[in-house]
């Protein structure tokens, strides 16, 4: 065979891959831009490892993968003036939805408030983003906002934002029975199965006041977790928790974690937490975001604040089309 016969008879080698931002525009260019892509994840994982590492949350990482949930302490999640700030937005918000004006050293009262889930000895504060400039910032807390990207792989959204205010309740004073059953928040199939097993949304507490047993702090099973489903009636009670903390701390647990809302509150005043959940992109959110949120908030706010709204989401359109998304599709680092 010739020089030139064997030169055709072989085969052409591949072209040489673009590099990865090049690929990542020939992606979004060959899917109009209507779904996100995700960046090289070895590339995503350097850079995701270095993020832990320079907020220090390597060991809470570990528990969070071994037990399902970790606490941050407050100087590690944010100043003690940002706690008092949202501490006094959500009594302002107490008093705004009750009629009745609320402090920490007094019990509650649900006033006029007659929103789902107010009445003994509790009640909800629902969808805070927009009730204060405080609430913005917290999104974009760099340790929540690091512990959101590590569960979700990148995928989280913000689903939910509201708070618990919650005060001793005469119905409610036996200190060894959790005013609700174990439960665990992730999406489930009928048979008690958690959809994927349980990894597709993750939950947060941020919390203003001290957490301890008798104050009705959280109640976790650790690794609970791994088994991907409900408990059974009375299952997990005897190796539950109390999960307690002082005030500006983050709990931050795994969709997939069982866990009651509280001990009973044995003692007078207020326990005050604020809630985020975040699920993966591909689930409904429980509140409305995303289009909601108004230009002049994301125009403010960074980059982790626009991806966990869904500002870089073109779905959910109507008649009119696909629109451009606010944000191109982008990884947190």
């Amino acid at each position: 065979m010739t020089q030139s016969a064997e030169a055709a008879a072989k085969p052409e080698a591949p072209p040489t891959p673009p590099e990865q931002p090049e690929l990542l525009k020939q992606v979004a260019g060959n899917q109009a831009g209507m779904f996100l892509v995700t960046p090289g994840a070895l590339d995503d994982a350097d850079a995701h490892l270095a993020h832990i590492r320079e907020l220090g949350l390597d060991s809470h990482i570990l528990e969070l993968e071994v037990c399902g949930y970790t606490v941050v302490p407050p100087e590690m999640v944010a100043p003690p003036e940002f706690t008092a700030r949202v501490r006094d937005a959500l009594l302002r918000l107490a008093e705004e939805k009750t009629g009745v004006k609320h402090s920490l050293d007094r019990n509650g009262d649900t006033g006029k408030y007659a929103a789902f889930a107010a009445g003994g000895g509790f009640f909800l504060i629902f969808y805070l983003l927009f009730e204060d400039p405080v609430f913005e910032e917290w999104i974009e807390n760099p340790v929540l906002g690091a512990l959101v990207n590590h569960t979700l792989k990148g995928q989280g959204r913000l689903s939910s934002f509201d708070a618990l205010v919650r005060w001793k309740d005469a119905s409610q004073l036996d200190p060894d029975v959790l005013d609700h059953a174990l439960h665990s928040d992730s999406p489930r199939w009928p048979d008690g199965n958690l959809l994927d097993g349980g990894n597709l949304m993750t939950n947060s507490a941020y919390i203003l006041t001290d957490y301890t047993k008798e104050n009705g702090c959280i109640a976790m099973v650790p690794g609970s977790h791994r088994l991907g489903r409900l408990p059974y009636p009375g299952e997990g009670l005897k190796d539950m928790v109390p999960v307690e903390a002082p005030a500006g701390s983050l709990i931050f647990w795994k969709g997939a974690t069982w866990h009651g809302p509280g001990y009973p509150k044995l003692t007078d005043g207020l326990r005050l937490t604020m809630n985020t959940t975040f699920f993966n992109r591909s689930l409904k959110t429980v509140e409305q975001f995303q289009r909601a949120v108004p230009k002049e908030v994301l125009d403010r706010r960074n980059r982790q604040f626009a991806l966990l709204v869904g500002a870089d989401d073109m779905t959910g359109f109507g008649s009119e089309g696909p629109q451009p998304a606010y944000l191109e599709p982008y990884s947190f680092f």
